[in-house]
């Protein structure tokens, strides 16, 4: 018993010490810093390092994503302020690449004052991009930009052929709602976020690989290839594809999301795609079904996929772009826009 005011003492001081710290979350956390609640919750307040070593693509990347879920370099742009929404998959996020590097990043980087955010995200579809506007866009005060790109295709490709099956991405979700939970809690604690940070000071500091992420070639995601079998646009035989060239499906989902963006009085830019084994039928289909869109409701849009004459070495896997090949695509894509954006 004489020791029970030392436990007292104990116990108060745990006490303040845990109000301290959950006072301190409150305050310089994220939790009422956005609208967004369990939407992108694994795509907020991100920091990290990636490591790679690809057959055309090896080094470190630094990846980082703010509270708005946007992908961003040094200089980050209020909402109000944001001119552009360039939206994609994991083609437009370019996470292994340093943001400088990315598509975005050059472009952001050329004389203009366009202020372009990246709005990549890995696997979403066409599906995953109707719904950001209820679920993300919308949430957002003061986001009014005056275009919005989609660089599109690779994803949609189960989509033409009505094999499709929901995933979690195109809802903004993650695959559970124990998932969901567990990046909500991290995406807006304080003290996580800044462990996040701290993992790549250390990483930068030391390069100790311990606080980066090792990203190994030989995932599935990523895949082998063989300069071979690339096609090239020109080379592909269309003669050989049975089905009509116009996907209706996937011209439905085109016109719902050229009406989301028409309503909210933007201007929609539609990006055709190529991936790393070159075009196939399915992406041929794809953006034959784009450019006829695009001619109907007189739109502009780019055809990357044929005229930007990206090669088996402008990719490091199956889909993504190296460094060599960001830097023609998006230089393409700025020459294709000098006229009509850049320069009004």
């Amino acid at each position: 018993m004489k020791n029970y005011p030392i436990f007292k003492v104990l116990f108060i001081n745990l006490f303040l010490l845990i109000f301290l710290l959950f006072v301190i979350e409150l305050i310089f956390g994220y939790w009422f810093k956005n609208k967004l609640d369990l939407k992108l919750t694994a795509e907020r307040n991100i920091e990290r390092v990636y490591k790679f070593d690809f057959e055309l693509h090896k080094g470190t990347s630094l990846y980082k994503r703010n509270n708005l879920a946007f992908r961003v370099g040094k200089k980050e742009v209020k909402p109000i302020n944001i001119d552009i929404v360039f939206s994609g998959g994991s083609t437009t996020n370019q996470k292994f690449l340093n943001y400088e590097e990315t598509i975005v990043g050059i472009l952001n980087s050329k004389k203009s004052s366009k202020n372009i955010v990246n709005a990549g995200i890995d696997g979403m579809s066409i599906i995953g991009h109707l719904n950001s506007f209820e679920s993300w866009f919308d949430k957002i005060k003061n986001l009014n930009p005056k275009y919005y790109i989609f660089y599109i295709g690779i994803n949609d490709q189960s989509i033409i052929k009505k094999n499709s099956k929901p995933r979690a991405i195109d809802f903004l979700e993650e695959n559970s709602q124990k998932e969901n939970i567990i990046e909500y809690l991290q995406s807006n604690s304080f003290f996580y976020t800044k462990y996040r940070v701290l993992k790549t000071s250390l990483y930068l500091k030391f390069k100790f690989n311990k606080f980066a992420n090792i990203v190994n070639e030989n995932t599935k995601v990523y895949g082998e290839r063989n300069n071979n079998s690339f096609i090239r646009y020109e080379k592909f035989n269309y003669d050989e594809i049975e089905t009509p060239l116009i996907n209706k499906i996937y011209l439905k989902y085109l016109e719902e999301l050229t009406n989301k963006v028409l309503k909210r009085g933007s201007k929609v830019i539609y990006i055709t795609q190529i991936s790393g084994t070159g075009i196939n039928k399915d992406l041929y289909i794809i953006s034959e079904t784009i450019i006829n869109h695009c001619n109907e409701k007189k739109l502009h849009c780019i055809n990357l996929a044929k005229n930007a004459n990206l090669q088996y070495e402008d990719f490091y896997d199956w889909t993504h772009l190296n460094k060599q090949g960001s830097a023609k695509a998006a230089n393409f894509i700025y020459e294709n826009l000098l006229n009509n954006i850049f320069k009004n």
